[in-house]
């Protein structure tokens, strides 16, 4: 009796070692990446890493897809199939062009931020030019200070 069922047990093993390639096909990956897991653990798609280590919703999940795949269904109608089973809320979308315009806009608009505080801190006081009329005051002091320096030399 003991080894009749060590036998099954190990018969059973070898089953379910056996679909695990299966059901972790890019096929399957494909179609799971549209359907939201539902163990409440985790927020990820079917085809999330959590999968491989026997999340309780997402191996039934990607058997049930399998199955359906090699029933010859395509990925839309295997997505309604589970869509009828659990709601809409089950369905994730794939992400829209503004899903990568907002990280790019804000990476954009501080660089741009960046520029301007350079370019507004960092001017050159703007130099008189030559043929300008000189203020008396500083004409003297200039006259002064070049007279003390002559000097220097």
């Amino acid at each position: 009796m003991r080894s009749k069922t060590s036998f099954l047990a190990l018969l059973l093993a070898a089953v379910a070692l056996a679909q695990t390639p299966q059901i972790e096909s890019d096929d399957v990956n494909r179609v799971g990446s549209h359907i939201a897991c539902q163990c409440g653990g985790c927020k990820d798609s079917v085809s999330c890493p959590m999968s491989k280590r026997g999340c309780h919703f997402c191996v039934p999940a990607k058997a049930k897809i399998f199955k359906l795949q090699q029933a010859g269904m395509s990925d839309s109608a295997i997505i309604d199939i589970f869509k009828k089973e659990y709601g809409d809320k089950i369905y994730l979308a794939d992400p829209s062009v503004f899903y990568w315009a907002v990280p790019a806009g804000a990476i954009v608009l501080g660089l741009l931020s960046i520029y301007w505080f350079i370019r507004r801190f960092t001017k050159s006081p703007t130099l008189q030019p030559v043929d300008a009329p000189v203020d008396p005051t500083l004409a003297r002091f200039q006259e002064q200070i070049d007279r003390e320096t002559a000097h220097l030399d």
